[in-house]
């Protein structure tokens, strides 16, 4: 079988040499006097920066042509405003005019069940589903950019939110006579 003894004893010696060392190098400090004194404050960090916590940055309409209708679809209120913040960001990074968050109607289902499996009608149970929905309008994007931001989207969306897409694109009717 194994043994513990011999590992028990080469962390005690660890320890003890560890000890040691930290003892000789605070015994050099305090024989150095002329030493400065520490400076214990932290250093200076990157400045965190606040744009996460400000709402997203939004660019104006130049034609106010839509090109993109995106319904957000989920059961978590707080999940989907979130995710919607994230495609606000991700539309205004990609130099496209997005609309504000627009939500729509929540859809709430009832259904009622017998808690029995078998003759007890009287004892029944209530459920309710609540899905909540929201809408992003794309405008005046060039039709590549909006399939990258919605691939982009879709690669990165969270369970439990549904993405439905509507796209448009325009075409001059002088290339097709």
């Amino acid at each position: 079988m194994f043994s513990l003894r011999p590992a028990a004893r080469s962390v005690s010696q660890l320890s003890i040499a560890s000890r040691v060392q930290v003892r000789s190098f605070s015994n050099a400090l305090v024989r150095n006097k002329e030493a400065e004194p520490l400076d214990l404050t932290p250093p200076e960090v990157n400045k965190v920066s606040t744009e996460a916590f400000e709402a997203p940055q939004r660019l104006p309409p130049t034609h106010g042509i839509t090109v993109c209708n995106l319904h957000m679809r989920g059961y978590l209120p707080q999940q989907l405003d979130f995710y919607c913040d994230f495609a606000q960001r991700a539309a205004y990074h990609l130099g496209m005019p997005c609309s504000g968050i627009v939500r729509l109607p929540t859809q709430t289902s009832h259904w009622t069940v017998i808690r029995s499996p078998f003759v007890h009608k009287k004892s029944q149970e209530n459920f309710e589903r609540k899905t909540h929905k929201r809408l992003l309008q794309i405008k005046d994007t060039h039709p590549d950019v909006v399939q990258r931001w919605l691939q982009y989207l879709t690669m990165n969306a969270p369970a439990g939110i549904g993405l439905r897409a509507t796209t448009w694109e325009f075409e001059s009717l002088k290339d097709k006579q």
